[in-house]
């Protein structure tokens, strides 16, 4: 039998590996940048790219850099009524036109001063006004947080006396409180993770080297793949934020710890038949070692295929997970072998190596894989019927595109959004904007047309009202008259683009509004500026981004699913020798994510309360699912294959299932665990995505990898190995 060679063959080779490592580590981190020097914290790096919206928000960027800045409007709510509401504005407005105030405001609409304004700005009840400050600089920059934190606690503080509720919310408002929230949950996630994973081994192994020697080796694996991160976020312009590297954590401790248990499972078994512990950790490798590469080979090129998505956010994350899981693999092929070697039989301190419950064959999961093995039929028959109906729950899924959902109660954004959305129209919040940049002449001698415009979007179902040259407060106005009212902040500085503000009558986040988008853009295509030589018109702002963001994702599953499949179906193939047993292989990841998918949806619509599941989680679910699910099952069929050369089909696949069940169970509740980690982040998207592939991990473990992969093996016997008639005798 040909053996592989790992560095953990001989002394000389282990030290080799594990001092190449500590040099690779220290090489790679000594010309790395910061992780913090690379991390952004701006969404539009993430967003779909060449996009209308994103070009809509990068002409904005430039032909509105000091007029309007990034608005953040601040919400102040009386339940008393007005007296004390004009009160507490007019004192707060006095203020921001102080000298002390940050020197990054850079204009103030306030109804005290501007009463022709005070229609859009104060509610019809009376009850709710706000006053909208522009803020300029960076977003990412501390300066621009201080500035949004200053509006908030001085407004709370002014309400605080008169019993007034109040929150800045916005665009400025809602990027502050990302920046917040994403700046934090990096180290969070990685101590907590470190914790459980820790807790966990001490458990299953009641061994504290066990416990700690796999940790500081996938420890280094994750220091050394955040230096690389920062390397190809600085040499190929990729984003990283708070919620790339914390993922990235989660998924190094999975899949690392995983790795250690199936090297550890194996390498216990051949301790016992063979002293020497080189020897043994030889054997072990050329067991376990095709099989974890075979399952980080799946979950690499499924990550990998997400370099080609055109939403930014696939395409920033897959290349960095991919990145870290092939370090991971090289740890768990070259160093954690060698670790454990130099220890031997010492690593199970202070449980002795053999134990009487390792030769026993009575155990749950040996019952479990004679069931199998016997009524192969009825098991795979009971499996199937189950995970079609909990398949059924994913018809009724609610989408929601609304990224302030996903904030805690408590964050200002999100209750100065709930003030708004009680007495004001929804979509004033986030109005959608239309450019219009002309080439050839200066835009203010297309007045006329920019009313025509102007009077098509607002005469367009659902639309609200349009402000902009020609209507600076929402009905037009004589060009003297659009002047006094302000009309100038609708014109760049260099005088070639308009800008057009049209608020939707209802939630700007809603599939409905998504959709209006699309109207208005047909609006503006056949507008007689759109047709204008050298004139193009563009819309953007959130309703637009989300609807973007959208139909790029629904463009990138519809290849990414199949290429994805594809990739995964090959890896097998190549590992496995056969056709038959990598289809149903992947077949059960497919009918594992449906089961996945239906009861996430149920529990985060029913149990939890969620007013929808945020689109693109469905695409991460998807591929973590398929990628991760494949694992085990590579590691179950390594063991079939190795079992029923010995004692036949029936029993064969009796031992395999019970000898791995332990394993598998242990590596699946850590793997479920360290996913878990992200529920604890306050964040919806983030906990649903935890949720999720945590509930798709238990999944695989107890059902796919115990039941319905062993039955279908069963049921097909020696034409699992097709074209080959017999199990080949090991993987090469």
């Amino acid at each position: 039998m040909t053996q592989l060679l790992f560095s953990s063959s001989t002394r000389r080779g282990a030290f080799l590996g594990i001092l190449g490592w500590i040099l690779l580590i220290g090489a790679i981190s000594s010309v790395a940048p910061g992780l913090a020097e690379v991390t952004t914290n701006e969404q539009d790096e993430f967003l779909p790219a060449g996009a209308e919206s994103v070009e809509a928000l990068k002409l904005r960027t430039e032909k509105f850099p000091a007029v309007d800045g990034v608005p953040a409007l601040v919400v102040f709510n009386s339940k008393a009524g007005s007296n004390d509401l004009d009160a507490t504005i007019s004192e707060f407005t006095d203020l921001l036109r102080s000298p002390e105030v940050p020197q990054s405001f850079l204009s103030v609409l306030s109804p005290t001063e501007y009463p022709a304004a005070a229609s859009t700005l104060i509610s019809t009840d009376g009850r709710t006004a706000m006053v909208i400050v522009t803020i300029g600089g960076v977003p990412s920059d501390p300066a621009f947080g201080e500035a949004v934190d200053w509006l908030s606690e001085t407004a709370r503080e002014l309400g605080a006396i008169v019993e007034i509720d109040s929150a800045v919310t916005g665009p400025a408002g809602i990027i502050n409180d990302a920046v917040k929230v994403f700046g934090s949950i990096d180290l969070r996630v990685t101590l907590v993770t470190v914790v459980l994973v820790l807790v966990l081994l001490l458990i299953i192994y009641r061994s504290p080297i066990l416990a700690i020697v796999p940790l500081v080796v996938i420890g280094t694996a994750l220091t050394l793949s955040q230096s690389v991160a920062a390397l190809l976020s600085q040499q190929f312009d990729l984003p990283l934020n708070g919620q790339v590297t914390a993922i990235m954590s989660v998924l190094v401790f999975g899949a690392g710890t995983n790795y250690a248990l199936f090297i550890v499972s194996r390498y216990r078994e051949e301790l016992v038949h063979n002293s020497n512990k080189w020897d043994a950790m030889r054997t072990t490798m050329s067991r376990v070692g095709p099989s974890i590469a075979g399952s980080a080979g799946t979950t690499i090129v499924a990550m990998f295929a997400l370099t080609f998505a055109s939403f930014g956010s696939f395409r920033s994350l897959g290349p960095m997970l991919a990145m870290a899981i092939f370090i991971v693999l090289l740890s768990g092929l070259f160093v954690m072998p060698a670790v454990f070697a130099l220890f031997g039989k010492w690593i199970f301190w202070p449980r002795p190596l053999i134990q009487k419950s390792s030769a026993n064959t009575n155990g749950v999961w040996h019952k479990v894989g004679r069931s199998v093995s016997r009524k192969p039929r009825l098991m795979f028959g009971i499996t199937m019927a189950g995970i079609v109906l909990a398949t059924l729950p994913s018809w009724t899924i609610v989408p929601s595109f609304n990224f302030i959902d996903g904030f805690p109660d408590d964050v200002d954004s999100k209750r100065g959004y709930e003030l708004l959305a009680e007495s004001f129209p929804e979509g004033q919040l986030a109005p959608t904007e239309v450019f219009v940049q002309s080439q050839n002449r200066p835009i203010v001698e297309s007045l006329s047309s920019l009313e025509e415009l102007s009077k098509s979007l607002a005469n367009t179902p659902g639309v609200l009202r349009v402000v902009g040259p020609t209507r600076p407060i929402g009905i037009p106005v004589s060009e003297s008259a659009a002047q006094a009212q302000g009309a100038g902040r609708f014109i760049s500085t260099d005088e070639s683009t308009a800008r057009l503000e049209v608020v939707l009558d209802g939630d700007p986040y809603s599939s409905k509004s998504l959709r209006l988008v699309e109207e208005l853009r047909a609006v503006a295509t056949n507008s007689d500026l759109s047709t204008s030589p050298g004139t193009r018109v563009l819309i953007g702002g959130e309703s637009a981004v989300q609807a973007d963001t959208k139909a790029s994702i629904d463009a990138d599953i519809r290849w990414l699913a199949p290429v994805s499949l594809l990739a995964i179906f090959l890896v097998l193939i190549l590992l496995l020798k056969s056709i038959v047993a990598p289809l149903y292989l992947v077949f059960s990841v497919i009918v594992s994510f449906g089961a996945t998918f239906g009861l996430s949806v149920f529990a985060f619509q029913e149990i939890f309360n969620h007013s929808g599941v945020a689109y693109s989680n469905g695409v991460w679910m998807f591929i973590f699912l398929v990628a991760l699910g494949a694992d085990y099952n590579i590691f179950v069929m390594s063991r079939i294959r190795e079992a029923v050369q010995k004692e036949g089909f029936r029993d064969g696949i009796a031992t395999a299932v019970g000898r791995t069940g332990g394993v598998v169970t242990s590596a699946g509740i850590i793997l479920a665990g360290t996913f878990a980690v992200l529920t604890t982040l306050p964040l919806r998207d983030i906990f649903q995505l935890g949720f999720a592939v945590m509930l798709g991990v238990l999944i695989d473990t107890f059902v796919v990898r115990a039941l319905l992969v062993p039955s279908l093996a069963a049921i097909l016997g020696e034409w699992s190995w097709w074209p080959r008639k017999t199990a080949p005798e090991e993987f090469h």
